[in-house]
């Protein structure tokens, strides 16, 4: 019984593929989609009919709607990303039209049918630096939360464009940028859900997040040059982006497209799941109810990381994102309010499906990173070396 749950929860059981590409946009492209045409083929379909039919637009109304955020990506960067996701549709044999539908995946969900439509979405993360952790080290933790169908066919995207920093990423095939990202700079991008969205009037057609992220970390050299960056190319709709770098700068901010507060760090640890931790953003938020999941799971979070400062390593790390421990009550249960997130105990086919820890020293970046829930122990490791001067 037990096996057969098990292979529900997670059809893919195997350890997340590593995919390498290099060069130019039109190339990395080409290379990427080639090597997983036939997943990108599988999750477009997907993700294409699926929201159409959830919000009920035809595919081709939904299509016209991702290219509503071309004219954001009309500059010298965006349109190097325009090539690349050209490259992908070439490489995938997918048209380029659902490519860029993927890519404007995060913000279609959560624009359509409107802004102020949309129920909570999951998510964790924490960095710590300095004296809270063992080595002095950045060490940092992110757990994806969501739906288990797209997430479960993630690869580990290594990348070496001709222009800007290498990157790595857990990514959904197909798409050019995600949310946890880290370059050979040692600057880490680590982006989740705020709150349950916006009003409609907070809305706009900015950069899609994926490519934001992608921008972030490919162009920043440190997480105050990746504030700087964001602080000029705002996203379409709320989302909290943890920015934290191996010289030991941190930084949480809570934005919308027109609203943005940013967080310091509170004894060189920064915490965060999906609720406003500001009034001043709250404000232009709609609001989960209080206490929910967020909230158990973020106090759980800064108990877990308060419990281990000045020991924190990797291997903390990844203990921390499989914890069970739900600050409700104070007892060890998977469920909905742990770090490892388990929905499947409320009849849902969702929680945390992929995890990174990421040990950042001034040297290299090492990232373990996970398929499906980390309490499942299918971690891989990779090593990214840092450019250093």
């Amino acid at each position: 019984m037990w096996d057969q749950l098990r292979a529900n929860l997670y059809p893919w059981r195997g350890t997340m593929p590593v995919i390498e590409v290099a060069g130019s946009p039109r190339k990395m492209g080409r290379e990427y989609g080639a090597r997983c045409a036939p997943i990108i083929e599988m999750v477009a379909e997907a993700f294409v009919q699926g929201l159409s039919q959830s919000v009920g637009l035809g595919e081709e109304a939904l299509l016209e709607e991702a290219r509503e955020y071309l004219p954001a990506l009309d500059t010298p960067h965006g349109r190097r990303y325009v090539e690349e996701m050209s490259g992908i549709a070439e490489g995938s044999g997918v048209s380029y039209d659902r490519v860029l539908a993927l890519n404007c995946g995060w913000d279609l969900l959560n624009s359509l049918p409107t802004p102020e439509t949309h129920s909570d979405y999951m998510c964790s993360s924490f960095a710590a630096w300095g004296s809270q952790t063992r080595e002095g080290h950045l060490i940092c933790g992110h757990n994806d939360d969501g739906a288990r169908f797209f997430d479960q066919f993630l690869v580990l995207l290594a990348a070496r464009p001709e222009g800007g920093n290498a990157f790595v990423t857990p990514i959904v095939p197909g798409y050019i940028g995600y949310h946890r990202m880290w370059n050979d700079r040692g600057c880490a991008v680590l982006g989740l859900a705020l709150e349950k969205g916006c009003p409609n009037e907070d809305f706009e057609h900015n950069v899609p997040m994926w490519i934001l992220f992608r921008d972030l970390v490919q162009h920043s050299d440190s997480a105050a040059a990746a504030l700087e960056r964001l602080r000029t190319s705002p996203p379409s709709v709320p989302i909290n982006i943890l920015l934290s770098d191996s010289t030991g700068e941190g930084r949480l901010v809570q934005t919308t497209a027109k609203h943005r507060v940013e967080l310091e760090p509170e004894a060189e640890t920064l915490v965060c799941t999906n609720h406003a931790l500001d009034e001043r953003i709250a404000a232009h938020l709609i609001l989960h109810e209080v206490p929910s999941g967020t909230d158990h799971r973020y106090d759980g979070m800064r108990a877990l990381v308060a419990t281990h400062r000045g020991e924190i390593d990797i291997e903390t790390a990844k203990a921390i994102q499989s914890s069970h421990l739900d600050s409700a009550d104070g007892s060890l249960r998977p469920g909905v309010n742990c770090p490892c997130t388990h929905y499947e105990y409320e009849g849902r086919h969702a929680g945390t499906v992929s995890a990174v820890a990421l040990d950042i020293s001034e040297t290299e970046a090492v990232a373990h990173v996970s398929l499906g829930n980390p309490c499942e122990g299918r971690w891989i490791e990779h090593v990214l070396p840092l450019r250093v001067g």
